[in-house]
């Protein structure tokens, strides 16, 4: 027989079983009657899970250096001079990784985004004309032409041999389209959605553990505390005043999520504009490098006491205790539907005999009818 009560905690994150025999003091009827109630149950267990380290990147060491140099102001230890100027020095690097990823960011859809969607609108308003005999209506004229075949596919304008008609370098352009494999341009879609979701992931979590989860406190005295009992050893960020937890936001967390959301939108429309299949496993490869910007920033201008004093800062978990449940083993996965809910939408989807364009604004209005007419030139082109 099972008592039915609080889960043991697992010490460093794992889980210790608390499952324990009833036994004593009891007749055969109370027995009878409680193995009645508890047969077949097993009493829930509960982790609770250990503090956690900061990532070593530009925005875990901006964290690092606000709540530990403010701390040590607070107790008076340490040159003033030395730590408004470790301050000063961790923002500077803060913003200038900013700074580079938005404009990054606004030069690719400047110059290489732009540049990819002007073509690929052209290649399509090519394919639409000459398939559909001229039997087009106008769907914009401006900044290019964009024609688009009267009944689509199924109607009796549709005319799959005049095919042939298009030159070879137009073939080329209209099945290298990346919506006409949507298998395969999902797949890279959704790999590259998953990037940044794991990104605005650790985000989250911050912000659950240094807004929600540390406790507001008037100052910054008490905000650290030695994590092991041992003096000058490693340090927990137990405590924040609201203006520090206000500054985090507002200087760390949001600028992240923001240029993540962002860049997840500016890759998905150069990804949908690239029109070369090969190209397009390099450029989603060649898009992370805007995000892996924070870790080359931290390795090369990073001095090595400011890395040894973020190696020894950590901060509440996310989440202080999780009982066992469904949830707990499955929910992260909540953020792989995320991401195909979201690539779905993105560039929409085709059934049989009917489509649902997505949100993508590259191609608008498509009419998913390059992929069966490009199927034999595919075969003979990418036949090894």
């Amino acid at each position: 027989k099972i008592f039915k009560g609080a889960g043991a905690p697992c010490a460093q994150g794992t889980m210790r079983d608390s499952r324990t025999a009833k036994i004593g003091g009891r007749n055969d009827s109370d027995s009878e009657s409680e193995s009645n109630d508890n047969d077949g149950g097993y009493e829930a267990m509960e982790c609770e899970w250990p503090n956690v380290g900061l990532d070593e990147d530009i925005f875990g060491l901006s964290i690092c250096s606000l709540t530990r140099d403010f701390w040590l102001l607070s107790v008076k230890k340490g040159d003033p001079v030395n730590r408004y100027s470790r301050v000063l020095t961790s923002f500077t690097l803060l913003f200038g990784c900013l700074a580079i990823q938005i404009f990054l960011l606004s030069q690719v859809k400047r110059f290489v985004s732009a540049k990819a969607v002007h073509d690929v609108r052209i290649a399509y308003d090519r394919f639409e004309h000459v398939m559909y005999d001229g039997h087009t209506t106008v769907f914009a004229e401006t900044p290019t032409l964009e024609r688009r075949g009267i009944g689509g596919e199924l109607g009796q304008f549709f005319n799959k041999t005049r095919f042939h008609d298009l030159t070879d370098e137009e073939q080329a352009s209209a099945c290298r389209i990346p919506l006409s494999q949507p298998m395969f341009f999902w797949t890279v879609l959704f790999v590259w959605s998953l990037v940044c979701m794991r990104e605005i992931r650790v985000t989250k979590e911050l912000f659950l553990s240094l807004v929600k989860n540390t406790e507001t406190c008037p100052s910054m005295v008490n905000a650290l505390e030695d994590e092991d009992g041992v003096e000058g050893g490693a340090f927990v960020i137990a405590r924040l005043t609201i203006g520090m937890k206000v500054i985090l936001t507002m200087l760390v967390l949001l600028p992240r999520f923001g240029i993540t959301c962002y860049l997840l939108w500016v890759g998905c429309r150069w990804l949908l504009a690239t029109n070369n299949f090969a190209d397009l496993i390099l450029n989603s490869v060649a898009l992370e490098f805007i995000l892996c910007l924070k870790d080359v920033l931290y390795l090369a201008m990073v001095p090595r006491r400011s890395q040894l004093d973020l190696a020894d800062t950590t901060i509440k978990p996310p989440q202080p205790k999780e009982p066992e449940s469904l949830a707990a083993f499955t929910g992260t996965v909540s953020w792989g539907l995320v991401a195909a809910a979201w690539v779905t939408c993105y560039m929409g989807f085709r059934g049989f005999g009917w489509h649902v364009n997505g949100w993508q604004q590259v191609l608008r209005e498509y009419q998913w009818d390059v992929h069966n007419v490009c199927t034999q030139w595919v075969l003979e082109r990418y036949a090894v």
